[in-house]
């Protein structure tokens, strides 16, 4: 391994990043919300043809909120030193997540970017899942 430790401004972003995806929880909330009551919805006589996609997006919105979770802890870990390096971050990715090789290396600004996109699709997933629950109330 042969990365340098992180400067203390690049600790600073991952502390943000780290911060700012912690707020997933309530997405996902949200997006909980929006299931019971479209389900209810449904159960009340309404649309039942909105709730079929309900299923797969409430599935899609928990697997981006599970790794939107993974890359707040990691970047916290980042931020507070428990992995100095990223390159400490990619050796534990591929040894415990079996992330090929090829993936490793990359600089921090595309991880935060790939973070960042992450968490855009969870909330997409939620606005759909929300609309849905709207039209199943139609």
């Amino acid at each position: 391994m042969t990365s340098q430790p992180l400067t203390p401004a690049e600790r600073a972003a991952c502390a943000v990043c780290a911060d700012w995806l912690a707020t997933s929880t309530a997405v996902g909330l949200v997006a909980w919300f929006a299931v019971a009551a479209a389900l209810a919805g449904l159960a009340t006589g309404g649309a039942p043809h909105p709730v079929l996609l309900l299923v797969p997006l409430a599935v899609l919105e928990r697997v981006l909120a599970a790794r939107v979770a993974l890359d707040a802890r990691l970047f916290d870990r980042l931020a507070t030193g428990s992995l100095a390096t990223l390159d400490d971050l990619d050796a534990g990715l591929r040894q415990t997540l079996a992330v090929p090789a090829a993936k490793a290396g990359r600089p921090l600004a595309p991880a935060l970017a790939g973070a960042r996109r992450l968490y855009r699709w969870q909330t997409v997933a939620t606005v759909l899942i929300v609309v849905l629950a709207i039209l199943a109330w139609c």
